[in-house]
Order: structure tokens, then sequence, then C-alpha cells
């Protein structure tokens, strides 16, 4: 695997995909294999915080009059259990819209179960 130069080229490479879009939620799947786990066998926690980042930022550009003039200001993740069989699926969903600001709603579900595995809360800011 050669460096990537991108950041698509990035998630392409980690097999980070939209799956789902519309105007209220979008869903992201990124495979669980030896390239994104860490050394207990479960995705690695930054890769589920990018996850949720990459969802959020997604479904608030496209639903918001900000578009893509955003920048994630704070992002909080709770890891309930770990993803050890993907693929990870990342659902989110916009909780609030303000003047210049959007609060999104991210749940990480595993593949062997759909048992939510973390869960997220990204506000981003209009810039």
């Amino acid at each position: 695997m050669t460096a990537p130069r991108s950041l698509r080229e990035l998630f392409d490479q980690l097999g980070l995909q939209v799956v789902e879009a519309t105007d209220d939620t979008v869903v992201l799947e990124m495979p669980v294999d030896e390239r994104t786990t860490n050394t207990a066998g479960g995705l690695q926690g930054g890769l589920i915080a990018t996850m949720a980042d990459v969802a959020a930022g997604q479904l608030a550009s496209r639903a918001t009059p900000f578009g893509f003039g955003i920048a994630t200001t704070d992002l909080f993740v709770r890891y309930l259990r770990p993803i050890k069989v993907g693929p990870a699926r990342a659902v989110a969903k916009i909780l609030r819209t303000g003047k210049r600001s959007v609060v999104v709603q991210v749940d990480i579900h595993r593949g062997e179960d759909n048992e939510l595995a973390a869960t997220s809360t990204i506000n981003f800011a209009a810039v």
C-alpha cells in the first residue's frame, strides 16, 4: 500500500464508504481487518472517531445551508463494546441546526450482531 495523497484516497484504502444517504441520515461502513484493528483485535478507536466525524460532516454539509463551509469544533465518543467483526456501520442524524452551527449524533454498530458499539456527538461551526 502506498501513502495516500489525499483524505479521499486514505478513506478508499481503509474501505470507508457511504452506503446510504438521505436528507436526514448518512450511513458509512468500514471493514474490520488487519489494517484497521488494534492489538486486542478490535477496530481501532481513532478510526471509530474518524468514521463518526466523516459521517457527521457528510450529513452536516449536505443537509444545512453551510455546505462544505463547516469545521468540527468538538467531538465526543463513548466506546461501549469492541467491534471485532465488520463491517462497522456509522449512522449519522442531525440533532440541532442553529444559525452558525449544527450538532450531529452518530451511532456506530458492530457488523456481527448490529449491537451499538459506540456513540458520538459532533458539533460543527459554519466558517
